[in-house]
């Protein structure tokens, strides 16, 4: 019984002393972000080194799109050097943004996947060996149409950006006599917004890309 004790003591010495092993924790907070054409999408997230002995360099975050996302989404600014720390330190935690997607503006509505990986090493501040992934999904929103009176004129508004939408008026939804306006919008509070004259004439407006 004695020597059975020390077996299991001495066991548990070793297990004590082996190294902890240098790893990075990634997860995005969301990892579904929704736009429309022409913007660019921000992710945020939470990068923590799980390792409570070895530093973690960060270098780098490479982007992959799935399907029909190659299409119409790329790596937008690299917000990633910018704001991730160089290191983490053993147990440390940085929560922010990671970096960002954007739309083109030729983009379908649907839903775009993609997966963002991490880059970096523990033994080279310049090594880029992959640290932890994470997938993401852009929902591809049509942009919002919006009107308002305002005395005796009506107010069109729609998101700024995204950026190439003309706004359109046609007076019978069963034709094709689509008009273009031809107010130039001003950006207002991050909405495009035309004034338009209020007649008794029955009016519908649109959106149209380009």
């Amino acid at each position: 019984m004695r020597l059975k004790s020390l077996m299991l003591l001495s066991g548990l010495a070793l297990l004590c002393a082996a190294p902890a092993r240098a790893g990075l924790s990634f997860v995005l907070t969301p990892s579904v972000n929704s736009g429309t054409g022409s913007n660019e999408i921000v992710f945020t997230g939470t990068l923590t080194n799980t390792s409570l002995t070895t530093n973690l360099f960060l270098n780098g975050v490479q982007i992959s799109f799935t399907n029909a996302a190659t299409n119409f989404l790329s790596a937008g600014t690299n917000v990633f050097f910018a704001n991730v720390p160089g290191i983490l330190l053993p147990g440390e935690i940085y929560s922010d943004v990671i970096f960002a997607v954007a739309i083109n503006p030729a983009a379908t509505n649907g839903d775009y996947a993609g997966t963002a990986t991490i880059q970096g090493g523990t033994n080279n501040i310049f090594a880029l060996t992959n640290l932890a992934s994470q997938t993401f999904h852009v929902l591809v929103t049509p942009a919002a149409l919006g009107i308002t009176r305002s005395g005796t004129n009506v107010i069109v508004k729609w998101p700024s950006p995204p950026s190439g939408f003309v706004l359109q008026q046609n007076t019978n939804l069963a034709t094709t006599n689509w008009l273009t306006v031809t107010n130039a919008p001003v950006i207002t509070n991050g909405l495009n917004q035309v004034i338009l004259t209020s007649t008794n004439i029955r009016q519908f407006n649109r959106l149209k890309y380009p």
